[in-house]
């Protein structure tokens, strides 16, 4: 740190669910699970085999590595702030842009999106999640600015706060809300990539069981016949790697779609007060104005075209195309699985019938 005289202001992106075995993350640092010496120790005096026993005691509640060497980054940070013009910001999920550098924009995607471009695709139908769970996202841009902010206000601020989590818990828009407004939005468009394999659907399974089987029967079954047509017009196997690839997705999304958490972000709301009329013009990071039912509409293009990376300038006509195949069959197997549901509730209510039947006439 004495080396580098004229380092006014270094900014540590960490995620906002550094800490997320806490369901109150204000903005201070938090002790890790391990420090980076004694993960570093850990790792040298035991074997693979033994990391991988070890692995879900030593993460503790951390979901994934991820979080776990975030947590373990933090710390380094904190340890070197006496010497260093140290500031970590903490954002929560980063969603594509709104402005800059142009409208829905993103170079990288998370868990989520992933999960929105299966859907897109047809290729994941069970969606993991709890219905009452706030979405919090951050737009790109508005992320970008509040970063800036942040460096800028340490090198004109030395004393200024050390963290500062950039959130969006402010909105009230759920989780189930966006995901069925995203594929509302959709479906009305007519529009579809080349890539499409199938009709977009939403099966909604809170319950682990609920999951695995609709998982098996929804997408491990169907994957299982797409494969036998890829052997038969000797294509490349992938569909089952890109069902394995997307389960993953969901079972990393799982943890996040299902718990919430309560974000404290006086030192980002302070800072954004901070800042002149022109410089928040320019730099604005004000979660709060942000409508991401609004954002909804335009989501799916943006996934079609930064994530798919299929996005046709035909999309209607590559939908009627797609479509005049695969609705009637979708249609058929769709009125098959009601048949079957009605066909097992009624046989259900006939055996519970029985038995009540039966013991009546026993009991007289």
């Amino acid at each position: 740190g004495q080396q580098m005289k004229h380092l006014k202001s270094f900014v540590y992106v960490s995620t906002a669910y550094s800490n997320c075995d806490r369901k109150h993350i204000e903005e201070k640092f938090y002790e890790p699970v391990l420090n980076d010496e004694e993960t570093i120790t850990l790792l040298q005096h035991t074997k693979r085999h033994e990391q991988y026993i070890m692995e879900p005691i030593i993460r503790a509640h951390k979901p994934n590595s991820y979080i776990f060497t975030k947590s373990i980054s933090e710390d380094i940070v904190r340890q070197n702030m006496q010497d260093l013009p140290l500031v970590v910001v903490r954002p929560s999920i980063v969603m594509p842009t709104l402005e800059e550098p142009m409208s829905y924009w993103l170079r990288n995607y998370n868990g989520f999106l992933s999960l929105v471009a299966g859907s897109g695709l047809g290729i994941i139908q069970v969606f993991h999640y709890t219905k009452t769970i706030k979405a919090d996202f951050t737009p790109g841009d508005l992320t970008a600015n509040c970063i800036l902010a942040v460096g800028w206000h340490k090198a004109t601020q030395p004393a200024s706060p050390q963290i500062y989590n950039c959130v969006g818990s402010d909105s009230n828009v759920l989780v189930h809300e966006m995901v069925h407004e995203t594929r509302r939005y959709y479906l009305a468009s007519k529009e579809a990539v080349s890539k499409l394999v199938w009709k977009s659907h939403i099966v909604h399974a809170e319950n682990t069981y609920l999951l695995f089987f609709l998982y098996y029967i929804l997408h491990v079954i169907p994957g299982l016949f797409f494969s036998l047509a890829e052997l038969y017009l000797n294509r490349k196997p992938i569909i089952m790697k890109i069902y394995r690839k997307f389960f993953l997705f969901n079972t990393m999304v799982r943890y996040f779609a299902c718990n919430e958490w309560l974000f404290a972000n006086d030192n980002t709301t302070s800072l954004l007060t901070r800042l002149n009329p022109r410089d928040r013009e320019l730099f604005d990071f004000d979660m709060g104005s942000v409508s991401w039912l609004k954002f909804c509409s335009v989501l799916y293009r943006c996934v079609a075209l930064y994530i798919i990376k299929d996005y046709t300038p035909y999309p209607k006509e590559v939908y009627k195309k797609k479509m005049r195949f695969i609705d009637p069959v979708d249609k058929a197997i769709v009125c098959s699985f009601k048949f079957l549901q009605f066909y097992l509730l009624l046989t259900v209510a006939r055996i519970v019938y029985s038995f009540l039947y039966s013991n009546v006439l026993c009991t007289y």
